[in-house]
């Protein structure tokens, strides 16, 4: 008696696509003619060859079995179905689990933004390859750029998707030890399940072929140059040693960094006479992806939202609000995180010299969290910025050892 075809299959031989047992093809839906040009007719026979799924077993999911080789799992069969759904032709699973990414046709945007990625990488000198495996990951980005310090996975997403979907994936890639950026050409106000990895936006465009003619497409979100400002803004001050609040805004005196429209305010580097891709007027993709294969670009999260900004601001910005670049890759559910502050915040804190403490006659504690005192000790005032009235601590608690809670 024959063996099943399933049986003696080895699913590390192909490249995870979909296994038509009556041909003995292996089909891959990303590929022009599934990967068979010589066979243009294959999609109509396979459309007609009914039925599919577990009673007709003719279409076996070549990635799900690799999963199970390589977990040691016992081989067993995993069938597809084919059915024509909104955007074209899919590979679904006969036991109702999502179809996998590489099992979905591409629209001819997600083409077009592959392949501007693809040669934007390759023209900024990475070594680029287009749907490889990644062990590791277990996936295959769309586009891999292994440049001199970075390899970099680029992912395109022009449908929308679940917020857990994407965390997913860029964990998965993360894994690999990818820095991920992530395309879409949906609008500002349309991206807010692309928030928690670094991504870019540019606008969309009504015709696909303009992804590769246009010489820039302009970035809408995703992106943050940014320009120091001197004096530190109005931040409430505390009141002067010995006298009453007054409750005025006071600058701080450090430096910080503020959002600018104007790119050339950041440009250490020069990028505009040595990159490959110049900045303009305004950002743009080409610019900012070879930024990010040289690591001139770095990904910083704030609260709930990823963005790109300029690797020479990276360490002023997380040095006032805190973070670092691996918690804005690790997709991490927001509130676990912990709030940030800025420097003049923590100026008086209690990792603050006890000069400072002293000068400055007090701590940001929160009224709601403030330490026990101790009768007979002297009193000094409390932090304003969170207080609606004076409040005093005890002068034995300007040595720091308290934790703050003001942030």
């Amino acid at each position: 008696m024959n063996r099943p075809v399933w049986e003696h299959l080895d699913p590390l031989a192909f490249n995870d696509g979909v296994f038509y047992v009556p041909a003995a093809v292996e089909l891959q839906p990303r590929l022009t003619l599934w990967g068979h040009p010589d066979q243009p007719d294959l999609r109509e026979r396979l459309a007609n060859d009914r039925p599919h799924g577990i009673g007709g077993k003719k279409l076996l999911c070549l990635l799900c079995m690799r999963y199970q080789s390589q977990r040691g799992l016992p081989r067993t069969p995993v069938w597809l179905t084919f059915v024509e759904g909104r955007h074209g032709p899919v590979f679904r699973h006969e036991d109702g689990r999502s179809p996998h990414p590489e099992h979905q046709p591409e629209t001819d945007t997600h083409k077009a933004l592959k392949e501007r990625k693809a040669r934007t990488w390759e023209s900024a000198g990475g070594t680029v390859e287009v749907e490889v495996w990644r062990p590791r990951a277990r996936r295959r980005p769309d586009v891999l750029a292994i440049g001199p310090v970075l390899t970099v996975a680029g992912e395109i997403q022009h449908s929308k998707e679940t917020p857990r979907t994407i965390r997913a994936r860029q964990r998965a890639l993360r894994r690999a030890g990818d820095r991920v950026v992530w395309t879409t050409d949906r609008g500002a106000d349309d991206i807010a399940f692309l928030h928690p990895v670094p991504h870019l936006s540019v606008p969309a465009l009504d015709d696909h072929r303009m992804y590769l003619s246009e010489t820039r497409l302009e970035v809408g979100a995703g992106a943050i140059p940014f320009q120091p400002h001197g004096g530190g803004g109005a931040h409430r001050g505390p009141a002067p040693p010995g006298g009453p609040s007054t409750r005025k805004t006071m600058p701080c005196g450090r430096l910080h960094l503020y959002p600018t429209l104007n790119p050339y305010s950041y440009s250490r580097q020069k990028a505009a006479t040595t990159a490959i891709f110049p900045c303009g007027p305004r950002l743009h993709l080409d610019h900012l992806l070879e930024g990010i294969l040289h690591g001139a670009w770095l990904p910083y999260r704030h609260r709930d939202r990823v963005s790109w900004i300029p690797a020479d601001a990276h360490s002023t910005v997380a040095g006032e609000r805190g973070g670092t670049v691996e918690l804005a890759e690790t997709a991490s559910d927001p509130r676990r995180d912990e709030t940030a502050r800025r420097a003049c915040e923590r100026r008086y804190g209690p990792d603050a010299t006890q000069a400072e403490t002293s000068e400055a006659r007090t701590l940001p504690f929160c009224c709601g969290n403030k330490p026990p005192g101790r009768a007979g000790q002297p009193l000094v005032l409390a932090c304003q910025l969170c207080s609606n009235s004076p409040t005093y601590w005890r002068r034995e608690e300007l040595d720091g050892t308290q934790s703050s809670a003001h942030q």
